[in-house]
């Protein structure tokens, strides 16, 4: 990169788009700010030293912007921005601090937090309120000027547009799904362009996925608390930059990466969804660094405690949240999303905390807020998958049922009711068949088919499937925080023993159990997802909260698939098929709940010491009736008399009608189709 010994040309430029927009000329500039009194344009070399400085002179409507001719694809470039230093009032300036511009498309290195990135001064008794004039450039990353106009102007192949009722989400981490798989190229793995490979395509087309949703791959910050550990943001829920992925998931620091994994991934019919996090920012509460938008306009960015805007309201528990009343935040949001559909080809996206997303100026939910008005009148995003996790920890952030019909929104109540009933939990008939068949057990009406329910087993938080049936507690030891962190409540047993096991009749348990449980996740009404991995029975070793472990605990373990393993992937796949041809909801469905005897259940006598149940589905593909066995003996169902019955599925081996009726085996699911 040139020293910049003449003099650049520039011109006033344009405000939009934001950020940094090459041309055959040079660049355009542009960034919001409402409230500084000055923004410095800062260029870089090739060894990352600063060599230029450009004041941004002319601004509209609060977007400061510039031209410079000469400027290329590939100059590294930041900001310092002044303007008042003020905490008690929210005003967080510090020009000494280098600042990522929040619409930058690439960063040259991950982000370690280091003490001269924070504007105040550590051994300051009044904190952040003291001010620090330490140059914070020689350790943050980079923005690099990327061509992705280019990239927009390569043909996509048709957007899939699958409909939800056909939907099977696989949710994934990039490094720790690609980072021990033997098919994946060395060079490839622990990287976004390991899913472009064929294997790995190949392997999730065969196992019946249609969805492939990656935790998020955008730029996050690793926190000094866990670097002080040796440990890193591993789950990148701590984000930077909004469009900029995480520097180490490129191998070459080439966008062009993402777009080959997406067009591979349409290639075999699966759609790609991001893990979005808009709640929060990776910057903190009033003590955590200035990085990005903290120092750019920290009170049009971020919600801030009303009478003391010293402090951040945290709905989150992340430290801050962002302001979705500011036409600020919302304009970079919704950018940032029509960034990736538009260059990209994204399919979908899940809201990290969405409930913080629909909160308005006096904190409390509506699904007309904002954001979510915004979304229902953009032309692009309307249109891709949009899916909520609809909570966060401030009042009333349990909203789940309560999201505009436009999102999909995870089901926390499937997730605890089939963990309950498969754990052998007495008095969860009830929630079990309400959650399964998406309609109460009390009304037993005709239910439509509800793709508005995400329903999940499992998630990245969380125990993996195969440690809900093989760990009573949680074993976060390595996490460095005394075992404390991580949920304690997992509904999960441990069949026997605590832990690994080599004994052949506690796997066999744990087999049959966790059988049972993705067969009733994986046929319910909604759409399902599978965590990645548990169809090979992959374990974190009791670890319910891996979001620091960049190592074996979180890693799938492709190398050493068991037979166990083997067979349940062969399973799931086996599952899946069976949906697609034998749907079960559709939406003229009528479902009856039924005990061993046949006869109809209901409020009246539903009995708190049922461990297994019966399900009759009259769907549009026939007449379906299904057991559910949680007991650890068999039960014998007593069926419609003079009807034929084919066995589609039994999890614990083969099944036989005989004089109508049927022996379900302990820890089994067992579904029937009525011949016609």
């Amino acid at each position: 990169m040139m020293m910049f010994r003449r003099r650049l040309i520039t011109d006033k430029g344009r405000p939009y788009p934001l950020g940094a927009t090459p041309d055959k000329e040079g660049v355009n500039f542009s960034i919001y700010s409402k409230h500084a009194t000055s923004i410095v344009l800062c260029l870089f070399n090739g060894f990352n030293k600063e060599v230029r400085r450009i004041a941004l002179k002319h601004k509209t409507n609060d977007v400061w912007h510039i031209y410079i001719k000469g400027l290329k694809v590939g100059q590294k470039y930041g900001y310092r921005v002044a303007g008042p230093w003020d905490p008690q009032v929210g005003m967080r300036f510090n020009r000494h601090k280098l600042l990522l511009d929040p619409a930058a498309k690439l960063l040259t290195g991950d982000l370690k937090v280091h003490p001269s990135m924070f504007a105040y001064q550590f051994d300051n008794a009044n904190q952040d309120l003291s001010f620090d004039t330490q140059d914070s450039a020689k350790f943050m990353p980079k923005c690099v000027v990327a061509d992705t106009q280019a990239l927009k102007n390569i043909p996509a192949m048709p957007s899939l547009k699958t409909p939800w009722q056909k939907t099977i989400i696989y949710e994934a981490h990039v490094k720790g799904y690609t980072m021990q798989n033997p098919a994946v190229s060395s060079s490839l793995r622990g990287h976004i362009g390991a899913f472009a490979s064929k294997p790995v395509g190949r392997y999730l087309n065969n196992l019946g996925i249609t969805a492939l949703e990656l935790l998020p791959i955008a730029a996050n910050a690793t926190p000094t608390f866990l670097q002080e550990k040796g440990l890193t943001n591993y789950w990148g829920y701590d984000p930077v930059c909004f469009m900029a992925p995480h520097a180490s998931y490129l191998t070459k620091s080439d966008l062009k990466e993402i777009q080959q994994m997406v067009q591979s991934m349409h290639k075999q019919g699966i759609e790609v969804i991001l893990d979005v996090v808009y709640n929060h920012t990776g910057e903190g509460n009033h003590l955590g660094p200035n990085l990005c938008l903290k120092g750019i306009d920290n009170l049009s960015y971020y919600r801030l405690v009303p009478d003391n805007q010293r402090y951040y309201m945290n709905d989150t528990g992340c430290g801050n949240m962002l302001n979705f009343d500011s036409p600020a935040t919302l304009e970079l949001v919704l950018h940032a999303m029509r960034y990736w559909v538009e260059v990209f080809h994204i399919d979908g996206f899940r809201f990290d905390l969405a409930t913080t997303l629909g909160r308005t100026g006096d904190g409390s939910f509506s699904a007309d807020a904002p954001f979510f008005k915004a979304l229902k009148e953009d032309t692009v995003l309307k249109s891709v998958k949009l899916i909520a996790e609809p909570w966060d920890i401030g009042w009333g952030g349990y909203q789940y049922g309560n999201f505009p019909k436009l999102f999909g929104q995870w089901n926390d109540k499937f997730r605890d009711a089939c963990r309950r009933f498969w754990k052998g939990d007495f008095g969860q008939v009830g929630a079990l068949f309400t959650e399964f068949a998406g309609v109460k057990y009390e009304e037993q009406i005709a239910p439509s088919y509800d793709y508005h329910r995400i329903n999940f087993l499992t998630a990245h938080d969380g125990f993996t499937g195969y440690d809900l049936v093989s760990y009573n507690e949680k074993h976060n030891e390595h996490n460095g925080e005394d075992g404390i962190d991580g949920n304690n409540t997992n509904w999960s047993w441990n069949s026997g023993i605590e832990g690994q096991s080599d004994k052949k009749q506690i796997s066999q348990l744990r087999c049959l159990r966790l059988k049972a449980m993705l067969a009733t996740l994986l046929l319910s009404n909604g759409t399902p997802m599978l965590l990645a991995g548990d169809e090979v029975l992959n374990t974190q070793y009791g670890n319910n909260n891996a979001y620091c472990q960049d190592s074996q605990i979180s890693w799938i373990n492709w190398k050493n698939i068991s037979p166990y393993g083997q067979q349940m992937q062969q399973f799931v796949s086996d599952v899946l098929k069976m949906r697609a041809e034998f749907p079960l909801f559709s939406d003229r469905t009528v479902c009856v709940l039924q005990d061993a005897s046949g006869m109809p259940l209901d409020a009246h006598n539903v009995s708190d010491g049922m461990r297994d149940f019966g399900m009759v589905c009259q769907s549009e593909s026939g007449m379906y009736f299904l057991i559910f066995n949680a007991n650890d003996t068999p039960v014998e169902y007593t069926l419609q008399k003079d009807k034929t019955y084919y066995c589609l599925l039994n999890t614990a081996g083969s099944a036989q009608v005989k004089n109508s009726r049927l022996q379900a085996e302990p820890w089994s699911v067992v579904v029937l189709k009525q011949e016609e």
